[in-house]
């Protein structure tokens, strides 16, 4: 097929290649629109000026969102290799805007995901170690950890699991924290409480913080009773 206009580009072959790229990196994806802004000369060299996404469902390894409004600029692909039928590539490092809305339903939903399941217990992992509590590796390697709830306040949650240890000796685990922004890439939990470990009292932390890295860029998080909804920008790098 002869592509004679800037549209029939963006049309027949930037649109889907995007879509079907979004598609491949993610589980699930619903009522996708797609606008692609590019200017004549620069669509041809495969730069393209802005791209906005819009989705009203998507899951990402098991993480599901109810709402995501994102856009980037200024990103250059292999459009000589899409013509060719290899799918859409991304040449250099883009940062994405937007926000992200989980409901207090896609949050409970998310707890049986295994990014989510091993995350909370590399932040159990942490809040120990920031306390100094000794051989926190292997107190914790002893349980088996079943998330059940999540519970949503203003700036607070509560999440509630079941440790089950090596004798099959089962008990509840009750995690309390406050959550803000510190500054636009580090969160800030204040205090966070933690009961259920036998091995352990319970655990009052005060000023615990998680630094998200250079690559991420928050400008608000809003957490209430019934969501969690971010604002910000991301660094995203094609493998």
């Amino acid at each position: 097929m002869a592509i004679k206009s800037k549209s029939e580009i963006i049309s027949h072959i930037l649109t889907p290649a995007i879509k079907f790229w979004l598609r491949s990196q993610l589980q699930d994806v619903v009522d996708l629109k797609i606008e692609i802004n590019a200017g004549d000369k620069q669509i041809l060299t495969g730069k393209i000026d802005q791209v906005s996404l819009q989705t009203n469902k998507a899951i990402y390894q098991g993480i599901h969102v109810s709402k995501a409004v994102v856009n980037t600029e200024k990103i250059a692909i292999n459009l000589g290799g899409i013509l060719r039928g290899k799918p859409l590539k991304l040449l250099q490092p883009i940062f994405v805007n937007g926000e992200l809305v989980l409901t207090l339903e896609d949050l409970k939903t998310s707890l049986d995901s295994r990014l989510l399941h091993q995350g909370l217990i590399d932040l159990l992992h942490l809040l120990l170690e920031y306390q100094k509590i000794e051989e926190y590796k292997q107190i914790l390697a002893q349980y088996e950890f079943n998330w059940q709830d999540i519970i949503l306040l203003d700036n607070q949650f509560i999440l509630q699991g079941i440790l089950s240890n090596n004798q099959g000796k089962k008990s509840n685990l009750i995690l309390i924290s406050s959550l803000t922004l510190k500054d636009d890439h580090t969160l800030l939990f204040n205090p966070i409480k933690i009961e259920g470990i036998s091995d352990l009292e319970t655990l009052i932390i005060n000023n615990f913080e998680v630094d998200l890295g250079k690559d991420v860029e928050l400008q608000q998080l809003i957490l209430n009773s019934d969501k969690l909804s971010c604002v910000g920008k991301i660094k995203v790098i094609s493998e």
